[in-house]
């Protein structure tokens, strides 16, 4: 636990993060709606999940593509090294709840994915 607990200190203080320009955007294809802020929620053996959108609080959103459709969904596009193959991809996922501890009661989990490149030349890091 303290080496992970080290690993975030090293992304919060050190300047390996990486900006992106990419945005979230919602499923109408035709207006292509740009948004800063949105929560997406996939539940077990769904391709597609849920989202909703800053300014939209408290209306889910059926997803319109698969988060294996880096092309069509923005969340798809940020985790797209983490569900395909990449050699120079490593990552870390994350939450709150420990292993082997059941029936843990929490008000709210936290869970998150840690992506480096390991590609020569490169200095990039995304945490989600």
């Amino acid at each position: 636990m303290l080496e992970i607990l080290h690993l975030l200190v090293l992304f919060l203080f050190t300047n390996l993060s990486h900006s992106q320009t990419s945005q979230c955007q919602n499923k109408d294809v035709l207006r292509h709606h740009n948004y800063n802020q949105a929560i997406v929620y996939k539940a077990p053996a769904q391709p597609n999940g849920k989202i909703i959108f800053a300014t939209a609080a408290g209306a889910w959103d059926n997803g319109a593509q698969p988060f294996t459709n880096a092309g069509g969904h923005s969340f798809g596009k940020a985790i797209e090294h983490v569900v395909g193959n990449d050699g120079n991809i490593k990552f870390l996922a994350y939450n709150n709840a420990p292993p082997g501890v059941p029936n843990l009661r929490t008000k709210s989990n936290s869970k998150g994915i840690i992506i480096l490149s390991i590609a020569p030349a490169t200095d990039s890091a995304a945490w989600i």
